[in-house]
Order: structure tokens, then sequence, then C-alpha cells
């Protein structure tokens, strides 16, 4: 019997599959561009992201437009069961790494601002920011371990839900950007307005 968490994951799975690659597409282009137009995103000084895979929102793009901004962005890295973020300024610098997901070489420096932005992965979100994540945990222990990152979701608006089944150790992100709107879903942290 598969748990609601699961239950959740597969539907969301489905609905990512069952998009036309032009309506994926577009979305994508929405999302990137509400992301690199907030006036807050001049004041970043690095931003931590992941290099998404399969038929997750695309955040190469993004990647590749905060390189030309000249923001530096550090992408994660398994370490046993932890992440660690390092800095990359192009794509040569990745590798294959834990399940397929591009990473950072070994030789790639340490990310260091414990106050940049993080794209935080997930698979649905409620909309005051709890998560549902891929099962792992490497993102709810990275966000125990520093406590001080914004936490930004990019989602499609059938991943953000009223609410969803959470753990006690589950970890929130902020705001989630969709193609219509930043949701705000901290009190406390509002500053995507």
């Amino acid at each position: 019997m598969s748990s609601p968490k699961e239950n959740v994951r597969k539907e969301i799975r489905q609905m990512r599959k069952d998009l036309l690659p032009e309506e994926k597409e577009q979305m994508d282009q929405q999302i990137r561009e509400r992301f690199l137009n907030l006036p807050q995103l001049e004041q970043v000084k690095s931003i931590y992201l992941y290099a998404s895979i399969g038929r997750e929102v695309d955040t190469w793009g993004l990647l590749e437009a905060l390189w030309k901004k000249g923001i530096r962005t550090a992408l994660p890295r398994a370490e046993g069961k932890e992440l660690c973020f390092c800095f990359v300024d192009n794509c040569q610098r990745l590798q294959a790494g834990t399940m397929k997901i591009w990473e950072p070489k070994k030789d790639c420096a340490l990310a260091d601002d414990p106050h940049s932005w993080v794209i935080t992965p997930g698979v649905a979100f409620s909309v005051d920011g709890r998560r549902i994540g891929y099962g792992g945990g490497y993102y709810d222990r990275f966000f125990l371990r520093e406590t001080g990152h914004m936490r930004i979701a990019l989602a499609y608006p059938f991943q953000v839900r009223k609410d969803i089944p959470v753990e006690p150790w589950d970890q929130r992100v902020h705001a989630i950007v969709t193609p219509e709107e930043i949701k705000n879903c901290s009190l406390e942290n509002r500053i995507l307005e």
C-alpha cells in the first residue's frame, strides 16, 4: 500500500509527463522570466539551484541567464546523505552524478554564502510552503544545517495545492514562482513582492 506522499508524487509525475512539449516550454519560459524580473535579484550575491532533469521545471535556461547577469551560481553535489553546493560558471564544470543528476566536478569551489537564495526542487507544494520532495531528504537536512537561506520553488500550477501530506521534519519554501504569479508562503519572509 502506498503512502499519501507517494500517491501525490505519482499523480504529479503523470501530470508533468502529460504536458505537451510546447506547453512545458511556454510555462518554463514564463517561470524563468517572472523570476529574472524580480527587482530583488539585483541585490543577490549568489543563487544556489539544481540542474533539472526529466519533466521538472527547466533550470538550465535560468542557469545560463544568471551566468549572463554575472550572478554567482552554485549547484549541489551529493556527498553521502548530505548536499554541498559548489560554484560553477559554465557547463564544462559539471558531470553526471548521483541518480544521473548533473553536479559540480570535485575541483569546483565550495559555495560559502549562508544568505543566498536556494531554488528548491520538489514534486508538490502547498500554498503555505510545505513541500513534497523526491524522498531522499537531502534538502531537508541541508536547510536544518543552513537556516539563513531564502527558499524558492519553481512550479507548474498543478504542482501547487491547497494542502499536501508532510512530516514534521519537512522544510518549507518561502515562495513559489509559477507561470502566473509569485506566491509568498511565509509571513515573516515576504521579500518576493
